[in-house]
């Protein structure tokens, strides 16, 4: 087979899940469906393919994709050389799509049902497995030398790691949610705000509609800034969250000629999701697929 004849299928939309779809994109691998939820969750938007869940479409340094809102849709995608997303039942899409490859990359950390024989060839995006118990082979996602590192005989547990330390902030950067609720946001990716800034406001989903017509409500709570820099990543408007989630990023740098760039960090794990599969591939006998007439 060749590369554009793979089926990959892809858990995930985000910012490490676009990151590999781009790159595995841009070797040859065409056929690329990416599953996602209802309402995203990614906060670096201009590098997500999810995106095109609520957009229709995104383009991500230059390769573009499109909503499929139903399975039958994605070969008509696929024929005008786009990625396609869609949020569609995994064991469903599995069933009836049948890829050749399926890579776990929705950073759930921790495994939700991960299996090796979900395809011929599965890759997992650490962490949270482990190789040859719940895929073929996992890459190393934490920042640091061995980021994009492929395991593929290992039985041990990939570590989670801290948001990376930018001039001496880390955790300081991400802001989250404290309760559960709907998010709201009059800011964009690329502003500037101040420590202490309102960023967005957490209702609660029964004052959703007294705070949309201007009523205050007493069950709402202000988002602010813990550091004074740029709005790297900001959640969308309108979306549900909980306790924890991740609402934004502020980057104290003040840069933003880079944020609609795959970062470095996960432009090298998509090399190594790359890199996995291409040595995957080459252990796996040789087959050919006939196209439907």
């Amino acid at each position: 087979m060749d590369a554009g004849d793979y089926r990959i299928l892809i858990r995930g939309a985000g910012e490490l899940a676009s990151a590999t779809a781009h790159h595995l994109y841009t070797q040859g691998f065409k056929r690329i469906l990416m599953l996602d939820r209802r309402y995203p969750k990614a906060v670096r938007r201009k590098v997500c393919f999810c995106e095109a869940v609520l957009e229709g479409n995104q383009v991500v340094q230059g390769v573009p994709a499109t909503l499929a809102r139903v399975l039958d849709a994605v070969d008509e995608i696929h024929e005008r050389q786009e990625i396609a997303v869609a949020v569609l039942n995994l064991e469903e899409t599995i069933q009836t799509w049948k890829p050749d490859v399926f890579i776990e990359a929705a950073m759930l950390r921790q495994n939700w049902g991960l299996k090796p024989d979900l395809a011929p060839i599965v890759i997992a995006l650490g962490p949270g497995y482990v190789a040859k118990k719940d895929c073929h082979a996992v890459v190393d996602t934490v920042r640091g030398p061995e980021v994009g590192a492929v395991f593929d005989d290992t039985g041990d547990h990939l570590e989670d790691e801290p948001p990376a330390e930018i001039m001496g902030y880390s955790e300081e950067r991400v802001v989250k949610a404290i309760r559960d609720g709907i998010f709201f946001t009059q800011r964009e990716i690329g502003d500037e705000v101040d420590r202490g800034e309102r960023i967005g406001t957490v209702v609660s989903v029964y004052g959703v509609e007294d705070f949309r017509r201007g009523v205050p409500v007493d069950a709402s709570y202000a988002v602010t800034a813990r550091i004074t820099g740029v709005v790297r990543g900001l959640l969308r408007d309108g979306v549900p969250v909980k306790a924890g989630d991740r609402i934004a990023d502020v980057d104290p740098r003040g840069a933003t000629d880079d944020l609609d760039h795959v970062s470095d960090k996960s432009h090298r794990v998509a090399e190594g999701v790359h890199e996995a599969l291409l040595g995957l591939i080459a252990r796996k006998p040789k087959k050919t697929r006939r196209r439907a007439s």
